[in-house]
């Protein structure tokens, strides 16, 4: 009677104690099942469905009800619905709610039954009257609920409706109270049997769930359980208040939160809790409370879950001090090693960092190690020990400056970017990187090999620094660990905006010579690689940094096409500049070219042939639609431009479009002037397949004879006259004739002719006689 399901290739199925799939709209249509109304359901027209309707509220899951029912999961989502209805209770309904529209229970009393039915395939509310159906389900139960274990409630009602086809048929007292009489308890969505602990079987799932999801033993897993369920039951709680709870919390579980000692569990400890508001202050109460009330043995952890929650709430300061309280109590505590190095990199300390990276595994800090490595002074070879120092201090070099020689500035401007960077991509810039890279990906043609690059990219990472605040973030938190002369560049740095350059001169692998185009400014840029390849003429956007007396390029360099100027200039303009928008419009060079109809639609070459059977009056009809034939073909013409054309070769008639707009409107003219008409054919080839379809073929030849050179002579001159007085996108809308005559778009005008063939062939425009005809 009911469909048992092999594959899953539906959304409405459900599953049988035995895991066995059922097409579950079939097996519930005509079933009803009940519940028992409280006064904030009738109040609030909204039903703590989970215990007594779930079974049925699963099909509102697959679509929505054209009654308007719908289920809503507390805490999931926006729950503004239920403040919307009068609901103040955070924890009511506890999880799944049916909301009802407003006035369904209007006429409902407290105490009174409620029902669900499936009618027709749609999920029904009856009110229920008369006797109940008495239900006695407890030896069917029994069969499928083994002892100690739990099973899922939905599962157990479908599996008995599929035995007893008349179970349910008629309205009967509520499933909660059918599982109570028959001796079964519930929690959540589950069933068992009477004195079934559902808490110590809930927690054992977690466990599991923890320990497959990391690869770490059930103890770490209990941990790891433990530490989170701390910081979000004190989540928001005044800071008094969630710190007591917090160490009354640790005290009594400190035990269970033992292997937090391992750097390892506590690295996936703050892993889980980092995102969401309160976090890191949720995290602060804890490690002090692991401080105060913690087995010893997780001290340096503490510490290093204490200095990541300062430096979140910005003070860098305390986190550093944090952080060496952790190597006190474990010199080589990994996740705390690494941090401080960090840090020490910050401060312009290259020399430490590197030290502190010697006490832990190499292949932990190679990243932060490769880029400290080329920022350790190098001592003066022509002073020896006792030597003067170079400062002028009259104190001997090995007591002065041996081994402390400080980089000058310029040599730190790009290890100072690199800091930035750091921070950025461990803050909470996740989101934006990911998101700036998956646009960045969109062009380049998508590929895991495509993100990879992208999240590489110098220009996506400029503007998660700059336009989506990750630089200015590092300069308030981490700006006092910065050496002056590093914080004075990085505030300059923030002052400088992204703009567009003009490049008037190349200094091939020296540098180049720029004017901002926004504002004027000419700035010598030191480039030694894309002033190898960039000639003058050419626009980028860039940010051009001061590095004391010198200006260099950081973060990419974005070619711009001239006609693209306005659009991004008013990108770069708003205020603040969208991240999202500005790689968008620099990203879609990577993309393929399309070619467009005049009216913005993609090319693509289209073709039906239809068999009239009887034409009869279609050639009258189809010249009032198109106007007069030509040989037998009409015209759609717009403004002189022809859209598409209808060819008539006996009963046999060819429509041809170059977009798929134009041949739908086309197609549907000819089905509703002829509605006989049969389609044979169809072909759509757009125009970038087209030319690669024709590009292997061979031309043929055409012979050009002095008749057919004048005749394309004249065309093209009459055609170089009206040019001339155009609008043409490459001078951003303006005619060549205004370019020439307009001192600030005349350099565009040259570049533009300069971009043409100078043969002069028969069929094209002369360059010669534009520059001519516009005193260039």
């Amino acid at each position: 009677m009911y469909e048992l399901v092999d594959t899953v290739d539906s959304v409405d199925l459900a599953f049988l104690p035995d895991m066995r799939n059922i097409a579950v709209a079939t097996l519930l249509e005509g079933r009803f099942l009940t519940h028992r109304l409280d006064h904030r359901e009738v109040a609030s027209d909204i039903i703590d469905s989970m215990d007594d309707l779930s079974p049925i509220t699963t099909l509102l899951q697959f679509a929505g009800d054209p009654a308007g029912l719908r289920t809503k999961y507390r805490g999931i989502g926006d729950d503004e619905i239920f403040t919307v209805r009068g609901i103040d209770d955070p924890l009511w309904p506890p999880s799944e709610a049916l909301v009802l529209p407003q006035g369904t229970l209007s006429d409902y009393e407290p105490g009174e039954l409620v029902s669900l039915v499936v009618a027709g395939g749609e999920v029904c509310i009856r009110s229920v009257y008369g006797p109940l159906e008495q239900v006695d389900v407890t030896a069917a139960v029994l069969e499928v609920v083994p002892e100690d274990e739990s099973v899922d409630r939905d599962a157990v009602v479908y599996q008995l409706m599929y035995d007893q086809p008349d179970l349910f048929t008629k309205p009967g007292p509520p499933l909660s109270e059918i599982f109570a009489v028959a001796g079964f308890e519930q929690s959540e969505d589950s069933v068992a049997r009477t004195g079934f602990d559902f808490e110590a079987a809930a927690a054992t799932t977690r466990t599991n769930i923890v320990s497959n999801t990391f690869g770490v033993e059930a103890a770490d897993a209990r941990a790891l359980i433990l530490f989170g369920d701390i910081i979000r039951d004190i989540r928001g709680e005044a800071a008094y208040d969630a710190q007591q709870r917090a160490e009354a919390a640790v005290s009594d579980g400190a035990d269970e939160l033992a292997p937090l000692g391992r750097s390892e569990v506590a690295a996936l400890a703050l892993r889980r809790q980092l995102d969401g508001d309160g976090a890191a202050e949720g995290l602060k109460h804890v490690a002090d409370a692991l401080l105060k009330a913690g087995p010893r043995q997780v001290k340096a952890a503490a510490y290093w879950l204490l200095a990541t929650a300062l430096d979140r709430l910005g003070d860098a300061i305390s986190a550093e001090k944090a952080l060496e309280k952790a190597l006190d109590a474990d010199s080589h505590f990994e996740p705390a090693v690494l941090s401080l190095a960090e840090y020490a990199s910050t401060r312009g300390d290259a020399v430490r960092g590197l030290s502190l990276l010697g006490r832990i595994d190499p292949a932990a800090g190679a990243d932060l190690r490769e880029m400290l490595e080329p920022y350790v002074p190098q001592d003066r070879p022509d002073l020896g020990r006792n030597d003067r120092c170079w400062c002028g201090s009259g104190r001997k070099y090995k007591v002065c400056h041996l081994g402390k020689n400080v980089l000058s500035l310029d040599e730190r401007a790009h290890w100072l970017y690199q800091k930035a960077g750091g921070y950025a991509a461990t803050s909470n810039a996740a989101d934006l990187i990911l998101g700036l890279a998956e646009i960045r990906t969109a062009h380049l043609g998508g590929g895991d090999d495509a993100l990879s690059k992208a999240f590489d990219d110098p220009f996506v990472s400029d503007v998660v620094l700059f336009e989506g605040g990750g630089f200015a973030e590092f300069v308030t938190s981490h700006g006092p660990l910065l050496p002056a002369d590093e914080l004075m560049l990085a505030q300059q740095w923030l002052l400088v905006e992204r703009s567009i350059h003009e490049i008037e001169s190349v200094r091939p692998g020296e540098g180049m010579s720029l004017r901002d185009i926004r504002t004027g400014d000419r700035h010598d840029v030191t480039e030694r690689s894309a002033s190898r390849t960039l000639v003058a003429g050419q626009f980028i956007c860039s940010r051009v940094v001061p590095i004391g007396e010198m200006y260099q390029i950081f973060g990419g360099i974005e070619p711009v096409d001239p006609a693209q100027r306005t659009e991004l200039i008013a990108i770069l303009d708003a205020d603040p500049v969208d991240p999202e928008s500005l790689v968008s419009f620099l990203s879609a060079r990577f993309a393929p070219r399309r070619i467009e109809t005049r009216d913005g639609d993609p090319m693509v070459l289209c073709e039906a042939v239809f068999e009239l059977g009887e034409v009869g009056g279609l050639r009258r009809r189809l010249s009032r639609k198109y106007g007069a034939a030509d040989k037998n073909r009409w015209h759609w013409t717009v403004d002189s431009s022809i859209l598409g054309t209808l060819t008539l070769d006996g009963t046999c008639l060819t429509v041809e479009a170059k977009s798929e707009r134009r041949m739908d409107t086309m197609i549907d003219d000819v089905m509703t002037l002829h509605p006989d008409a049969d389609q044979m054919s169809e072909r759509r080839l757009s125009a970038e397949e087209a030319m690669a379809e024709r590009s292997g073929e061979a031309a043929e030849p055409v012979e050009m004879t002095p008749e057919l050179v004048a005749l394309l002579d004249k065309q093209v001159r009459a055609y170089e006259k009206k040019w001339i007085g155009e609008s043409i996108p490459a001078l951003e809308g303006w005619t060549p004739r205004d370019a020439a005559a307009d001192p600030t778009r005349r350099d565009d005008l040259v570049r533009l002719l300069d971009s043409f063939p100078d043969e002069e062939r028969a069929g094209a425009m002369s360059v010669r006689r534009l520059r001519a005809m516009l005193d260039l």
